[in-house]
């Protein structure tokens, strides 16, 4: 699964049994209740030598914090050949060893991989295969076709503004995530850290100068003014919320590294939710050997697309007024969460 090492010893039955026992009383270790989520803080402009970039930490006690960032790179690239107008988004990850000494050779490789692949499914709404039948069936779609297109329709960014010269050229943007602490939830902690960056980015302005053959421009002239630079509109980046089933009828959303471990035995599934709730990508990502049935599905993708749109809310508002510098999420969370309570037709 694409749940990642707590970076501590596992823990023992009757902790497991208290954590259990916790989720199923709406009282978890940290007091938060089962769909809360830790303090989230983000720090814009952290790789300058980035074209963005974002620090996005999950808690606030030392030890028991998420800590991940995310530079994302413009490159000169070619276009998709069956997208020959648009861009092209790739992403990669890497687990540091100082986060879990497990992180070390091919463990942190095979699951950086697969926390890429996951980042990559939300931005492009490619899903292939059993990962289509997954997410139509999340989605409530029936006989839908499943998106496979990766940048064509469904994509979370529009891609033909990353065009440059039709079937030669175009902005490529590499999303390079690293995880620095782990305790739980990272491939979220990692979703909300790729939308930041991705804000973050300004991409240069680029003139196709004529070469020899007017109609074969042989090359590119940069200007990277940042008056002269453009941003990317992320209003469409969904962000992924991950349930983690602890016990057998209950999850929770922002699990810890120890509620991952006492819910390893049970499902969990990784969904990407854009500002409308929609679902825009599924991924089952429990190791839970009993496999996830369909009334258990529905109430995670309840739970996810409720939380994942007001979390979507909480990080729009903050990038419409962010700049690069520490700011925390909590007052834009406790705002929504106050708006909906005193919001009589949302009841």
């Amino acid at each position: 699964g694409l749940e990642a090492d707590t970076g501590s010893m596992p823990i023992s039955n009757a902790e497991r049994e208290y954590i259990v026992g916790g989720v199923v009383d709406d009282l978890r270790n940290d007091g938060r209740g089962r769909l809360d989520y830790r303090q989230i803080t983000i720090d814009l402009g952290v790789v300058p030598q980035s074209s963005g970039s974002a620090r996005v930490r999950l808690g606030i006690i030392p030890r028991e914090t998420t800590d991940v960032i995310v530079a994302v790179k413009a490159d000169i690239g070619t276009p998709p050949k069956d997208n020959p107008t648009h861009g092209r988004i790739q992403c990669a990850v890497e687990l540091s060893a100082i986060a879990d000494v497990d992180y070390m050779g091919r463990g942190g490789e095979t699951l950086g991989v697969e926390l890429a692949r996951a980042l990559e499914r939300s931005l492009t709404g490619q899903t292939t295969g059993g990962m289509g039948s997954l997410a139509n069936a999340v989605a409530g779609e029936r006989g839908a076709d499943a998106r496979v297109s990766k940048h064509g329709p469904g994509a979370a960014l529009d891609m033909s503004t990353l065009g440059i010269q039709k079937g030669k050229t175009c902005w490529l943007l590499q999303c390079d995530g690293v995880v620095l602490t782990s305790d739980g939830s990272v491939l979220d902690a990692l979703s909300i850290a790729t939308k930041c960056a991705l804000a973050d980015a300004k991409i240069p302005k680029v003139t196709a100068v004529a070469g020899p053959d007017a109609d074969d421009p042989a090359e590119l002239e940069l200007d990277d003014d940042p008056a002269a630079c453009t941003r990317l509109d992320v209003s469409g980046v969904p962000l992924i919320v991950t349930c983690v089933g602890v016990g057998a009828s209950h999850h929770v959303v922002d699990a810890t590294g120890d509620e991952e471990y006492a819910g390893r035995d049970d499902p969990s599934l990784s969904i990407a939710v854009d500002k409308r709730g929609r679902v825009r990508a599924a991924m089952s990502t429990g190791d839970g050997g009993g496999g996830l049935d369909l009334g258990r599905m529905r109430a995670m993708t309840k739970t996810a697309r409720e939380c994942g749109a007001q979390l979507v809310e909480a990080i729009d508002n903050y990038l419409l007024t962010a700049k690069s510098g520490v700011r925390t999420l909590a007052d834009e969370i406790d705002e929504a969460e106050r708006a909906e309570a005193s919001d009589p037709a949302d009841a």
